[in-house]
């Protein structure tokens, strides 16, 4: 098994297209756009930021040239505030994504049935999502984190690849 931090960066290794999706005006519901920029930036990829719409771009994220897309966005997994997972598709609606206007599920679908794209959902648990609130420290604390953690899978990766040559 392998870690979040490992598959994100296997992923942008093989092609990898950063969805930031979020209310910045909602609390931790922009945890998805603070992790999609930073982690895009850390792995010179592609982001996309698509608030709470991400409907409205499908076009563009049907001719995108990335083999994988990964949606990063605030979503109820049950677990502590600033919990980090792959949420597999199939799996979207066992986890609530409530400040969207349509399903992820069905985009996610989209993109992988009809143009063969790979897609996975980075979800942050939330603490709060009250209108007008900022992120919450330990949301915050979590994205950081995580964002400063990407440099040893990087140097993993790329050591992996030198390997094999």
């Amino acid at each position: 098994m392998h870690s979040v931090g490992e598959v994100v960066v296997r992923l942008a290794a093989d092609g990898l297209l950063v969805v930031g999706i979020g209310n910045p005006l909602r609390g931790d519901d922009a945890a998805g756009l603070l992790l999609g920029q930073a982690l895009a930036a850390k792995l010179g990829v592609r982001y996309l930021q698509v608030e709470d719409v991400p409907e409205n771009y499908l076009a563009e994220l049907r001719l995108t040239e990335a083999k994988n897309i990964l949606l990063v966005d605030a979503a109820d997994m049950q677990a502590p505030a600033g919990t980090i997972r792959i949420v597999e598709p199939r799996r979207l609606s066992e986890v609530s994504l409530s400040t969207h206007k349509s399903s992820l599920r069905l985009l996610c679908d989209m993109l992988a049935d009809a143009h063969g794209k790979q897609v996975l959902l980075l979800g942050v648990q939330p603490a709060t999502l009250e209108w007008g609130e900022p992120i919450s420290a330990p949301v915050a604390q979590a994205v950081n984190a995580f964002v400063d953690g990407m440099s040893a899978f990087r140097v993993m990766a790329e050591d992996e690849v030198r390997d094999r040559s």
